[in-house]
């Protein structure tokens, strides 16, 4: 299954959700730093603290796939390739990343570390959370808790600082292209009407009378009478 829909769903009614994890977590993921300048175009590292397991004093299990819940205040600029796993976006209809995930491509390891390359906006001195889902097989912690939403396992807290002069300046936000409207290559001339083969001897003339053809035919007989009966005239009167 999805890890960013089991996140997404664990976040609805966190208060009174009972997430099942394999006994408690002394320790939670975090970012190095725990600090995020605004405005600032950063490299931001997202660190499991532990694998699953453990508590009871053996090996903790490899982690094999981690969800990022991207909130509204934090855009995701690049996801860099990690070590012994894939990443993988989901995006809105306007390209904005709103989860990133990571699945196990070989062992794992059960406390991994992702980079992103990120750019938080807010107020400075902002305390700020991040929603992140660890699973290790059948087994995993949602890391979700916050002050307000209260839950087994905290979510990362972040801290809002003021904006990096040393960090390059965030990219402009991508605009979606708008969407094709199809009417607009259907012109409003009109479509010329196919004109029919017409044979010579239906043309009619201007005046609507008898065809040009038909009264030509009837010329050529007229003279054609003409001269048989002057030939007979004139026959009769050699005679």
């Amino acid at each position: 299954m999805n890890p960013a829909r089991i996140l997404r769903r664990s976040l609805v009614g966190a208060a009174t959700l009972t997430v099942l994890v394999v006994g408690p977590a002394g320790a939670h993921p975090f970012i190095t730093g725990g600090e995020l300048p605004v405005d600032s175009l950063v490299t931001m590292r997202l660190s499991m603290a532990h694998g699953c397991g453990g508590d009871d004093g053996g090996a903790e299990a490899a982690t094999t796939e981690v969800a990022l819940e991207v909130p509204d205040w934090l855009r995701i600029v690049d996801v860099p390739d990690a070590d012994g796993y894939t990443p993988a976006t989901e995006t809105a209809e306007d390209g904005t990343v709103t989860a990133v995930t990571w699945t196990v491509d070989g062992d794992g390891v059960p406390a991994p570390a992702f980079d992103l390359d990120v750019v938080a906006s807010g107020t400075p001195g902002e305390a700020q959370y991040l929603a992140v889902f660890q699973g290790c097989g059948d087994d995993g912690y949602r890391w979700i808790g916050t002050p307000d939403e209260p839950a087994d396992d905290p979510a990362v807290n972040v801290a809002l600082v003021e904006a990096d002069p040393d960090a390059p300046p965030p990219p402009p936000e991508e605009t979606p292209a708008p969407a094709e409207d199809p009417t607009e290559d259907v012109t409003d001339e009109p479509t010329a009407e196919p004109t029919e083969d017409v044979a010579t001897d239906d043309v009619a003339t201007e005046d609507g009378g008898p065809p040009v053809v038909l009264l030509g035919g009837l010329v050529v007989v007229a003279l054609a009478a003409a001269v048989v009966l002057a030939s007979r005239r004139r026959g009769r009167g050699d005679a």
